[in-house]
């Protein structure tokens, strides 16, 4: 639809012009008619004339300075007073200039409020009354004007006058209809795509949750009055996040149209296939009524969605991962289906990804006891039950103790000690690890100002970062004002990242870990080798550290092929002047074979478990003595 202060201006801006029109139109038909009819004219009705054009001029010069509604008025009331004065003056209600009466009632009924409306016809219904009562009772003789060539110009040249006022008011008003009619098509098309945009993905043009929810309760209602089947089949995306973290969100956009094209060619006609949000979508599948006829639907769709695209060059792939809930024997309500089924779909992507799972008990009651994890994970740090437990970083040569690594416990007041596996991606997943990162990293930065305090050898405290905390672009202030408020050296602060969460190099990380090590804290690349390794990385973002996985550990100590491999991850590092650091030594052993292969630090419980910061402080002592 069109702006409206825009399109206000330009009816202000045509009735300005048609206004100028109307007195100059006036101006020339009174000058005119004085010029043509001089010799005939009585002194008061020239002067009436007269003063009609000044009256027209001072609308003008009103007209000019922008008071277009005071300009009106005048011109309304000065053409009504001239008709007036002249048919007072001259012949009466007979006379020509009567027809100037009704023009002005029109142009005031297109232009005014009814209350200058009523003023003008008042004005001239007195007047006429007045007209014919005068010359009723004799009071008047008004003379009948003579005819002749100059009276037929006179009466041609006011009925022209109104033809042109008519036909220009009309054509205005034919054009205010057409536009009228353009803005209610206009907003009868909006109206249908608001409608539509209410009940379907602006991206994809499915339909959405409250359309598919809408078409479950009819087809339920079918299912259950014919024994119809019915089931929610819900399909994610793996990996999704990656896509569009590494290429950025145009072709992640581009990557879910792709994907709900391929879906609409599997899914029957008579199914719903609709998009629930993000890399979401749902099938309300009606036809496929066995477990084996959903399973062969659902492999389908796993089919049609691995194969890859071109993409600006790339060559796309995504797999994805699928949950089914059937009806009624998963539920008999939307939600309690789509729980169901998502929860499925969480088994399908814990057992592998690519695949899809059957809803059954023992899924819901996984997805509960989650939910639940969650929500006693909310102010859990507040509530003092978070800790850091401490494990020791040596240096391989002479088995000095350089530095620890914080990890995160939580000690429920109930179940006891949670393990990090059970509660991180708990938190990754419900928004709360970014602010459980935040706490760590600042209890870590005070936690090494009192050991100095106690008397123990500076070291490099290191706290591990979830990918999902790089995506907040607030981190490197949260990690200046941990290093302000503890008054740690920023070089004694070690930011361990995965490696997959610096896939990709996209912007918004890159500047993120470029104010990080403006900061002066050191990055550390955790489980090295085990994702998309890029030595890219290494430089762009000067890393200090490179963490052997335990896999690879435990491969160089079972023969010749898993210690070249470790070899070479030493070498690259050393060639890049990054330091090493194998983590999973258990033994004696192991730790001088490592150091043998030319690794710098080692970590793991040759040296000792993971201990809470008194017993660290304990070991430490003892150690040093």
């Amino acid at each position: 639809m069109p702006n409206g202060p825009v399109h206000a201006d330009a009816m202000r801006t045509l009735h300005a012009r048609r206004l100028r029109q109307l007195i100059m139109l006036l101006l020339a038909m009174l000058a005119t008619f004085t010029l043509a009819s001089t010799r005939f004219l009585q002194w008061p009705v020239f002067g009436s004339l007269v003063a009609g054009m000044a009256a027209l001029s001072a609308a003008w010069w009103r007209l000019d300075r922008g008071h277009e509604r005071s300009a009106l008025m005048i011109v309304l009331w000065s053409v009504t007073l001239l008709a007036t004065a002249i048919l007072w003056l001259r012949g009466g209600v007979r006379d020509l200039f009567v027809l100037a009466y009704p023009l002005v009632l029109v142009l005031a009924a297109l232009t005014t409020s009814p209350r200058p409306l009523l003023a003008l016809g008042a004005t001239m219904a007195a007047s006429l009354g007045l007209l014919t009562l005068a010359e009723t009772k004799g009071w008047m003789d008004f003379t009948p004007l003579p005819t002749g060539g100059w009276s037929f110009f006179d009466r041609v040249l006011l009925l022209a006058v109104l033809a042109v006022c008519v036909r220009t008011l009309a054509l205005d008003l034919q054009a205010a209809v057409h536009r009228a009619e353009a803005e209610g098509s206009r907003a009868k098309d909006h109206a249908a795509r608001l409608a539509f945009l209410v009940q379907h993905d602006a991206l994809t043009g499915l339909p959405n949750r409250l359309l598919v929810q809408d078409r479950f309760v009819q087809a339920e209602a079918r299912a259950r009055r014919e024994g119809r089947p019915l089931a929610l089949v819900v399909i994610d995306l793996d990996d999704f996040r990656r896509v569009n973290d590494s290429l950025g969100h145009a072709v992640g956009d581009a990557v879910l149209q792709r994907m709900a094209e391929r879906l609409r060619l599997v899914v029957a006609d008579t199914d719903t296939l609709g998009r629930l949000g993000g890399d979401e979508f749902v099938v309300l599948a009606t036809e496929a009524g066995d477990p084996d006829a959903l399973g062969v639907l659902a492999q389908r769709l796993l089919d049609g969605l691995a194969e890859p695209f071109e993409r600006a060059g790339l060559a796309i792939a995504c797999g994805s991962s699928i949950g089914i809930a059937q009806y009624p024997r998963d539920g008999n309500s939307f939600e309690s289906l789509l729980n169901r089924a998502e929860a499925a779909l969480a088994r399908a992507k814990a057992d592998g990804r690519n695949g899809f799972r059957f809803a059954d008990p023992e899924v819901d009651i996984d997805v509960g006891e989650h939910l639940r994890l969650v929500s006693e994970l909310r102010g859990a740090a507040d509530r003092g039950e978070l800790e850091l437990h401490y494990q020791p970083l040596v240096r391989l040569a002479d088995d000095a103790l350089v530095g620890v690594e914080a990890l995160i416990r939580w000690r429920h007041r109930e179940r006891g000690l949670v393990p990090p596996s059970a509660f991180i991606p708990l938190a990754e997943r419900g928004g709360l690890i970014h602010a459980i990162g935040v706490w760590a990293i600042r209890e870590a930065c005070l936690q090494a100002r009192r050991w100095d305090a106690r008397g123990l050898a500076p070291m490099v405290v290191s706290v591990n970062v979830s990918p999902v905390q790089l995506g907040v672009g607030d981190l490197d202030a949260r990690v200046a004002k941990a290093l302000a408020d503890s008054t740690l050296p920023p070089a004694r602060l070690q930011l361990e990242l995965t490696e997959s969460s610096l896939l990709g190099d996209a912007s918004p990380l890159r500047d993120q870990l470029i104010r990080l090590r403006a900061l002066g804290v050191g990055l550390s690349i955790d489980d090295f080798g085990t994702g998309y390794s890029n030595l890219g990385y290494l430089q762009r973002f000067a890393v200090q550290s490179l963490k052997i996985d335990q896999s690879f550990v435990r491969g160089a100590t079972r023969g010749p092929q898993g210690e070249a491999i470790v070899r070479a991850i030493v070498q690259l590092a050393r060639s890049l002047g990054i330091r090493t650091v194998a983590e999973g030594i258990e033994d004696p052993e192991t730790a001088r074979r490592f150091a043998a292969l030319g690794c710098d630090v080692g970590q793991g419980h040759a040296w000792g478990p993971p201990l809470p910061s008194a017993d660290f402080v304990a070991w430490a002592l003892a150690r040093s003595r």
